[in-house]
């Protein structure tokens, strides 16, 4: 990254350099503009080759997410297993491999950049858990797997192949069978996690009630004890007033 940083500002100067003198050959400028104006479009004209060079080297999961959940949702045979529409969640696991730059032939190239993500989704019918497998080439992204694993209620799970098949599930040794494992533990965990939330809601709403039931009666304490004192204070009055009449 260092090094990827001071190459831009190499660049960056020297085509500061490069522009400044070509249009000083035809054009006066003023030392000024000379130095900030071509010094800002030099850095503005890296800044976009380094966003255009990072966009078509690197893979972003989300688009890859977004696009395998377009897959699925448009295809019948996973619509029909699990029932429309198809949600996923936050969990998500994914594996960037590759994409280094090697020498082949005495010639310098970048290798194929590859993202192996796997989530759960729910349908409403099923539950389902996607493996996908994508590669970044000549700047597109090339999904080479797309596949759902679907528990059933009797029987091994059944695995629906959109894209691929099972060779080329077990590519990179099994690499996305080693992502199952946090997954189907993080929706083990989700449903734990939901039955301690009602727990601890049913919890809540018992000491709120007990809450409201103690103000409520320590109010009513109150009440009787004004009106226990009214009382009095009626009983003293009509003592004085007894008394002073008998005098």
């Amino acid at each position: 990254m260092i090094l990827v940083g001071a190459g831009g500002v190499i660049v960056c100067v020297a085509l500061w350099r490069i522009m400044f003198g070509i249009a000083s050959t035809f054009v006066g400028l003023s030392e000024g503009m000379a130095k900030y104006g071509f010094l800002a479009l030099a850095t503005a004209i890296v800044a976009f080759a380094g966003m255009y060079a990072r966009a078509r080297l690197t893979i972003n999961p989300d688009k890859v997410y977004r696009m395998a959940m377009t897959k699925l949702n448009t295809s019948a045979a996973v619509l029909e297993v699990m029932g429309a529409p198809l949600t996923g969640t936050d969990v998500r696991a994914f594996v960037m491999s590759g994409g280094g730059p090697k020498l082949k032939d005495f010639k310098f190239k970048l290798g194929g950049k590859r993202c192996f993500l796997i989530f759960p989704i729910k349908g409403s019918e099923r539950k389902g858990l996607v493996s996908v497998e994508v590669k970044k080439k000549k700047g597109q992204y090339d999904m080479k797997l797309l596949a759902v694993d679907i528990p059933m209620a009797s029987g091994p799970d059944q695995r629906l192949f959109l894209i691929g098949d099972e060779q080329e599930y077990k590519v990179g040794g099994g690499l996305i069978s080693e992502l199952r494992d946090p997954i189907v533990k993080a929706m083990a965990a989700e449903k734990e996690f939901d039955y301690l939330d009602e727990r601890e809601d049913e919890e809540d709403e018992q000491r709120e009630r007990e809450e409201a039931e103690r103000e409520e009666a320590e109010a009513l304490k109150r009440e009787e004890e004004r009106l226990r004192e009214e009382a009095e204070e009626r009983r003293r009055r009509e003592e004085a007033e007894n008394l002073e009449k008998a005098t």
